[in-house]
């Protein structure tokens, strides 16, 4: 199992470590002995929350392979950082240089200079920032396939090196290579777009590993459906839509518990808050919300629990908008202190903005804990169709901020009504447990290492 993502990694990466996680965990009990190839956990970037608690949940007999990881483009990073800090010749030798055709030649070869600089950065980075773990993974992957006897080759992405370094092992060693798509790859909206070069590369090397690839996994089913679209010549059985799930070993057996008079309604998130998943939408209805004469602004209170890292004060943005007593915003915490204040929550929210193809695994996590869910995410999207399909939440557009505002209201007037015990999404509890989805992937382990020995 390739996973860049991987215990003790959390924060953003918690995502990618509870998936290869919990598969590794219930392989186990279907017969697989799973090799886990990871990085050192120095060797992880600093904006990567460590979560050590995360540890505890690996099984004994989960054997886990640790290389680190070349930083060569960090180097030179600081030395075009240091170039850039220098003054220029022509800096120090006059003071503001003249309008005239020889300054507008020179910014447009500060322009192209800096093109150039941008695209031989770029090259360093191709498919991703994490390109230096190829290297010491493959060497230390071949190691463990010898070593261990080991029959497939299981890649989980992002990063995109994770795919790389599995594809060059079955090209080595004639395994067969399972990929693990956790997200879209070329056309994910969160994709920072490189120089033109990058692109092409990048799009060829994602065209590489899917046609290498025996199974192409999916978490979601919109994934998958694109992916056989943009992917016309490969068979369709090739893709397989496997959804996160939930572990119920991380959760409480009894969560719900009677509503006391005195409770006030508490909607809580958690999660990174970063790029698109911008709560600026939410906050604008919850003020909108807070005005109805219907509801008792004392008795509603909003969490966030997460790191934050947008193009704006959050904070400031909350004064500005007379919500700072409404709402909390608490940093980042380890996953089991993080859950505590879901499971004190009167309901769960969901930011999932811009995003069509994407379910992110959170979803599930707030499914095991049996909680109405309000879903801030396109209502054509696979996370709203989910949440529609399964009557697990009320979903709203995150571009209508009244129709949000609505659904606020009915969720709080239905808890201020109802008896505090939410009991309507038991099915989704059991159809998302993370087993069944294991068990899954376990026969599509079984069927390429068949279709292998057949050949």
């Amino acid at each position: 199992m390739v996973a860049y993502c991987f215990p003790p990694a959390g924060g953003l990466a918690a995502a990618g470590s509870q998936r290869t996680l919990k598969f590794a965990k219930y392989l186990l009990r279907e017969g697989w002995t799973p090799v886990v190839l990871t990085v050192r956990e120095d060797a992880y970037e600093t904006y990567l929350e460590l979560d050590p608690t995360l540890l505890n949940r690996v099984p004994p007999q989960v054997k886990v392979v640790r290389t680190p990881v070349i930083r060569w483009l960090t180097r030179i990073l600081e030395m075009k950082n240091r170039l850039r800090a220098a003054p220029t010749g022509s800096e120090s030798s006059r003071g503001t240089a003249p309008a005239s055709n020889h300054e507008g030649q020179a910014v447009e070869a500060k322009t192209i200079y800096q093109k150039i600089k941008d695209t031989i950065t770029d090259l360093f980075e191709i498919p991703d920032g994490e390109i230096g773990w190829l290297l010491p993974a493959v060497f230390a992957g071949l190691r463990a396939v010898h070593r261990d006897g080991v029959g497939v080759i299981y890649s989980s992405g992002k990063p995109w090196t994770a795919h790389l370094i599995g594809l060059v092992l079955k090209k080595i060693i004639g395994r067969p290579l399972v990929t693990d798509f956790r997200d879209p790859w070329m056309t994910n909206p969160f994709r920072e777009e490189g120089s033109a070069l990058k692109n092409r590369l990048e799009a060829l090397i994602e065209k590489k590993v899917i046609e290498g690839s025996d199974v192409v996994i999916t978490n979601t089913i919109a994934l998958r459906k694109e992916f056989i679209k943009r992917f016309p010549l490969q068979s369709p059985e090739k893709f397989v839509a496997l959804l996160n799930g939930f572990d119920p070993d991380d959760f409480p057996a009894a969560l719900a518990k009677e509503k006391n008079p005195q409770d006030p309604f508490v909607l809580a998130h958690t999660g990174f808050l970063y790029g698109r998943r911008d709560p600026r939408q939410f906050l604008e209805a919850l003020a909108l919300f807070l005005n109805n004469p219907k509801v008792d602004r004392e008795k509603i209170k909003v969490i966030f629990v997460g790191s934050v890292e947008l193009p704006y004060d959050l904070s400031r943005y909350l004064k500005s908008c007379g919500l700072e007593g409404v709402v909390t915003l608490i940093p980042h915490l380890p996953f089991q202190e993080s859950l505590q204040y879901l499971i004190n929550a009167s309901a769960l929210l969901l930011l999932q903005p811009g995003t069509e193809t994407q379910v992110p695994s959170k979803l599930f996590e707030y499914i095991a804990l049996g909680k109405p869910i309000l879903t801030v995410s396109p209502m054509q999207g696979a996370t709203s169709t989910l949440v529609a399909e399964e009557g697990i939440g009320h979903p709203a557009d995150p571009d209508d901020i009244e129709s949000i505002a609505a659904v606020l209201e009915k969720m709080y007037l239905d808890w201020e009504s109802g008896p505090g015990v939410y009991s309507g999404n038991g099915h989704a509890r059991d159809k998302f447990n993370v087993k069944h989805a294991t068990a899954i992937l376990s026969r599509t382990l079984d069927r390429v290492i068949s279709a292998g020995a057949r050949n």
